[in-house]
């Protein structure tokens, strides 16, 4: 897990991504509006991709990403990337919800 901002990335060539995070070319994504409280994949204990990255992008709010157990705070700007294989779940607060970009991106071929 990287845990980086968003205002401090360089100007990649491929996509926005590639200067600073190992990875390929980006697959899926998509903008998620939570609900106070809401935990992504609450139903499942352990969350992971085993053949991807995921890259979160804080637009709005606050929360935490808990990656293998352990929480990390997410504000506005904050780019975290979750490594294949790493167990995660996004929760957002209660009285400042999360608006969440997320990026599926293949690893970078090498």
């Amino acid at each position: 897990m990287r845990k980086l901002s968003i205002y401090g990335l360089p100007r990649g060539r491929g996509n926005i991504l590639d200067a600073l995070l190992p990875v390929g070319t980006l697959l899926v994504g998509g903008l998620h509006f939570y609900k106070p409280g809401e935990k992504a994949h609450a139903a499942e204990a352990r969350h992971v991709h085993a053949d991807h990255y995921e890259v979160f992008v804080n637009v709005q709010g606050s929360g935490v990403v808990e990656v293998e157990g352990v929480d990390y705070a997410f504000r506005v700007g904050d780019v975290i990337l979750i490594e294949p294989g790493e167990s995660h779940h996004v929760r957002s607060d209660e009285k400042d919800p999360l608006v969440n970009l997320w990026v599926g991106a293949s690893t970078r071929p090498g």
